[in-house]
């Protein structure tokens, strides 16, 4: 019996599964009939729409000449065979190609008598009588493609309505398809009550697993984050600056950029930048990089052969020279840069005095060569002088201009001399109030013969600095006379300043005169050279050796047409303790 009950269970569940099977055939073939019907509508229903759209576009380019109006027109051309093709493939028959067959021709008609028009109108400027007749051809086209296209979409409803109400006629065995459905629900439910609570186990069993996870993670940031600030404070106690930076590329993979993913104190004290991370290199500092640099860090990036070089940075006011050592990272690169603008400075300090000892031995040898020979013909003169002496006037004016000579030539070998000998410093503590209100002394005759302006300007409270009075002074005096000279008469002004600037104080002295060009600034202190008729080309050279010996870095400034400007950088060092 059981046994029979059993046979029975699976014979009905078989005929239940079979009834269920065909039923969902016919389902699905009533449904890919329907749907084979409505899409050949829609592509019927779109091939007319875009003929439509060619057609008000077309219109529009022969009303207005206005190629815009193409758009559709252009968009449209190649879709209308795809669409007939498409229902061709959805309405099976004989009878329907025939019809689309009707419908293609029509619609190729109507393509080309649109080509036709938009040809003609594009070689004229004007609608012609050719055009006229031409829209008038395509609208009886157009009408004649409209009449083919609803007859077409009315017998396609037509037996669309006469499928669906045959298909609503047939009779499906409810209950059975209820208690079958009921049946599949409970398996369904029942499946998926199983293996709902599978998963639960699975979830919270992986739970389990993502919390310790979690925490080992959690333990690992930790970590990471700790060694991530020990090396932080590492960094920071470097002296030089450290960045490091990663690649931005472009869709080709080319680097167009690098942002910035860490830097230490100093990198951003020698930027003036707390924001660097996150910030893009370029976009932040192009100043600071040229065309040369960036190509150099790409390089970097590429090979992985490190980059080494002294950069100069002059802008803004501020001359700086860097150590620059940059090596690859990961994607990027690691950059460290040192300043080392006292270290460049001390060097040119020690070339210059090398220079001016070199000048100075040949100039001491020259000056004491020339000096006995020339002492011997002042006095050959002299004895020539005493024995014409009441005979020709003529001669006498020859000799005259001899003596006067030999006296300038023995003026400028003391000078010589003078410029190149050994000086010991006598620091004493000076105001440098003084100090600029005797050069503004010293040339004031000139200033008022010349008709020149002169302004002092003088910060308060400045210490006194430890220098050598007099060579100081003579230093300045050199300065403030080259300033005047290069100044026009009734026209000048001369300003000299001192104020503090952090821990230095700087000394101005500036002009409105010619001004220096480019070329001859950096010749500017050297021995023998004179921008001036009649100048030695000692003054500025022994003013700079003297500003040396004294620690004190002398700076140009100068534009043509506009004036020089002298600036004294004075360090904290050369001032009086007590100050």
């Amino acid at each position: 019996m059981i046994i029979i009950l059993y046979v029975g269970t699976l014979a009905l569940l078989g005929i239940l599964l079979y009834a269920t099977y065909s039923n969902m055939q016919r389902y699905n073939d009533a449904v890919r009939s329907l749907r084979r019907y409505n899409y050949g509508m829609l592509e019927l229903t779109e091939l007319l729409s875009n003929l439509q759209d060619q057609e008000t576009g077309a219109r529009g380019y022969l009303l207005t000449n206005d190629t815009s109006f193409l758009a559709p027109y252009h968009l449209g051309r190649g879709d209308d065979e795809d669409r007939l093709r498409a229902a061709d493939s959805l309405l099976v028959g004989p009878i329907w190609h025939a019809q689309l067959e009707v419908l293609r021709n029509k619609c190729d008609d109507v393509e080309e008598q649109l080509r036709a028009l938009v040809s003609d109108t594009g070689a004229h400027a004007q609608m012609t009588e050719t055009s006229i007749a031409g829209l008038r051809a395509h609208k009886v086209a157009m009408d004649e493609l409209r009449e083919v296209h609803g007859k077409i979409m009315n017998q396609l409803r037509m037996e669309r309505e006469s499928f669906l109400s045959t298909e609503r006629n047939k009779l499906v065995d409810t209950p059975i398809m209820l208690i079958l459905y009921s049946a599949l629900a409970i398996a369904a439910t029942a499946l998926l009550f199983w293996r709902l609570s599978r998963a639960l186990r699975n979830t919270e069993r992986t739970k389990l697993e993502l919390e310790s996870n979690l925490a080992l993670l959690d333990k690992e940031v930790q970590h990471r984050t700790s060694v991530q600030g020990m090396l932080q404070k590492v960094l920071d106690t470097s002296p030089n600056g450290i960045m490091a930076f990663r690649s931005v590329k472009d869709g080709s993979g080319a680097v167009v950029d690098f942002e910035f993913l860490a830097a230490n104190r100093q990198a951003s004290a020698i930027t003036e930048r707390n924001d660097l991370v996150g910030k893009r290199l370029l976009a932040l500092m192009p100043e600071h990089f040229t065309a040369d640099l960036f190509d150099a860090f790409v390089h970097v990036v590429g090979t992985g052969i490190p980059f080494r070089k002294d950069l100069h940075f002059n802008a803004h006011g501020v001359d700086l020279w860097f150590s620059t050592h940059a090596v690859r990272f990961e994607d990027g690169f690691m950059v460290t840069f040192a300043d080392i603008t006292d270290q460049k400075h001390a060097q040119e300090v020690n070339a210059e005095a090398d220079r001016i000892e070199l000048t100075g031995q040949i100039t001491r040898t020259v000056a004491h060569e020339v000096r006995n020979p020339l002492t011997n013909i002042h006095l050959a003169v002299e004895q020539l002088h005493d024995e014409v002496q009441d005979r020709d006037e003529l001669v006498l004016t020859f000799f005259q201009i001899i003596d006067r000579n030999l006296k300038r030539i023995g003026t400028l070998i003391n000078e010589m001399l003078e410029s190149s000998k050994k000086r010991e410093l006598n620091l004493v503590p000076c105001k440098l109030e003084d100090i600029v209100n005797n050069a503004m002394k010293h040339v004031a005759d000139r200033l008022a013969l010349k008709g020149i302006e002169g302004e002092v300007g003088v910060a308060s409270e400045l210490p006194e600095a430890l220098v050598d009075r007099e060579l100081f002074n003579l230093a300045i005096a050199n300065i403030t006379i080259n300033a005047v000279e290069a100044m026009e008469p009734g026209k000048g002004h001369l300003r000299l300043g001192v104020y503090r600037l952090g821990e230095e104080v700087l000394m101005e002295i500036a002009d409105n005169g010619k001004g220096i060009p480019p070329e001859n600034l950096g010749r500017l202190f050297e021995p023998f050279y004179s921008g001036r008729p009649g100048g030695l080309g000692l003054g500025l050279t022994t003013t700079r050796s003297i500003l040396n010996s004294h620690r004190i870095k002398l700076e140009v400034r100068s534009s043509v047409g506009t004036g020089t400007t002298f600036t004294l950088r004075m360090p904290s060092e050369i001032f009086a303790p007590s100050t």
